[in-house]
């Protein structure tokens, strides 16, 4: 009779209540819509209880809707479907950017290097948060999709993709790390043993890379149809991403150069870069 059928009428609060139960009891994910102050016992024990009035009914609803019939279901379906893939979205953003920070932080160590804090602050607070606030901007599918989207985060569609990833942006790391070690320009780290030297070519080179990884991130995972709006309706988060991206292509290098300037009109020591300058000049003369 569960499975059968259609529909249950004339029935008690208690029995509405039963009913509910004996649904999920058949692994069923029930919902219950009421108005009434009798529908209060059903609308608790639904896994998705609706109310469509602002009296006693209200109280016991997870949700309550201005609009007293059962079209605000569909807008509970679309919401709910959103918020998770949102948040799935949300979390493979966040595991791809511990690995890509990971990452990054072990080749240096292997150097007696790291992040500096102003990187790490750069990383955090510039390019991570805006890029997670944003990412759950975007709203649900105007149309409701006939397949469920997925349900369980331990599963081989989630993590096999973000294993993945993770491999690729690894991969992408360890390229930078050994070109730039194998320019002719290069110079090794000077190992301390009180604190870690930072001003080298390998964290420059991993700084840079990894920055872009994370934009690029951000624009992979950023889920859209068929359960969330198109990517390109979601304008703030696609003009941070872009800005993001022309400022790491184009803005830092120009910023290096002044900051550099200004350290050495206040401390008189030379940058670091010239120096790498005068050594390639000077194998080119010995070359010749």
């Amino acid at each position: 009779m569960l499975v059968l059928g259609g529909v249950f009428a004339r029935m008690s609060p208690d029995e509405k209540h039963e009913l509910v139960e004996k649904l999920q009891s058949i692994d069923y994910t029930c919902g219950f819509c009421g108005d009434g102050a009798n529908d209060c016992g059903a609308l608790k024990a639904a896994d998705v209880g609706i109310s469509l009035s602002e009296a006693e009914a209200s109280v016991a609803a997870p949700f309550t809707s201005r609009v007293f019939d059962i079209r605000c279901v569909l807008e509970v379906i679309r919401e709910g479907r959103a918020a998770l893939v949102t948040s799935f979205s949300c979390f493979k953003y966040m595991s791809l950017y511990s690995a890509i920070q990971f990452t990054s932080v072990s080749f240096l160590y292997a150097k007696a290097s790291n992040l500096g804090d102003f990187q790490f602050l750069f990383i955090d607070l510039l390019l991570i948060l805006p890029i997670a606030i944003f990412m759950g901007w975007a709203g649900p599918a105007r149309t409701l999709y006939k397949k469920r989207p997925i349900s369980g985060l331990v599963s081989r569609k989630v993590l096999i993709p973000l294993l993945g990833l993770m491999a690729i942006c690894i991969v992408v790391q360890a390229i930078a790390y050994i070109t730039v070690r194998e320019q002719t320009w290069y110079i090794p780290p000077v190992v301390g043993h009180d604190e870690s030297d930072i001003k080298n070519s390998e964290n420059t080179a991993l700084f840079l890379t990894s920055c872009f990884e994370y934009v690029f991130s951000g624009v992979i995972l950023n889920a859209g149809p068929p359960f969330r709006e198109r990517t390109a309706n979601n304008c703030l988060g696609l003009l941070y991403l872009g800005v993001a991206w022309v400022f790491e292509r184009h803005a830092a290098t120009p910023l290096s150069r002044f900051f550099g300037k200004i350290k050495i009109a206040a401390t008189g020591h030379r940058k670091q870069g010239k120096q790498y300058k005068e050594i390639r000049e000077g194998l080119r003369t010995d070359m010749m």
